[in-house]
């Protein structure tokens, strides 16, 4: 599978309308002690940013196996969520719900690589811009 040495950007959004630095000082450096050198994570700024879009943060992973542990990390979390997760060669990753996802028929497309399952989702890196809703 061609995705899996990327390295691989996840945005972590705040599920707070209005998220405050305790968020990210909470959130961010539990992720590092988890996670340690296996991925980096940088903070972002919460001014300017508009109410309940709020990104706290942003992880790059190394490979593929690093984005499923931290997807599967922060997916029950009740204080952030996962926002936009783009590959390092700029295409993007989509998730699916386990039970809405048809993963023979997303095998079968071409703009699209199916990496594997992480928690009760699958994750699917999509290869073109022409469709934001792979089946």
């Amino acid at each position: 599978m061609g995705g899996r040495d990327r390295a691989f950007r996840l945005e972590i959004r705040s599920t707070e309308t209005r998220p405050s630095e305790e968020t990210q000082q909470s959130v961010l450096p539990a992720m590092s002690q988890k996670f340690g050198q296996g991925v980096e994570i940088s903070k972002a700024t919460l001014e300017g940013q508009a109410p309940g879009t709020t990104t706290i943060g942003t992880v790059t992973t190394r490979n593929v196996e690093g984005l499923f542990s931290v997807y599967e990390y922060l997916e029950p979390n009740d204080l952030v969520k996962v926002g936009d997760i783009v590959s390092s060669d700029g295409s993007r990753v989509v998730t699916r719900r386990l039970h809405e996802a048809d993963k023979d028929a997303l095998d079968r497309r071409e703009d699209a690589e199916v990496l594997g399952e992480a928690g009760s989702s699958v994750l699917v890196r999509v290869h073109s811009t022409e469709t934001d809703d792979p089946r």
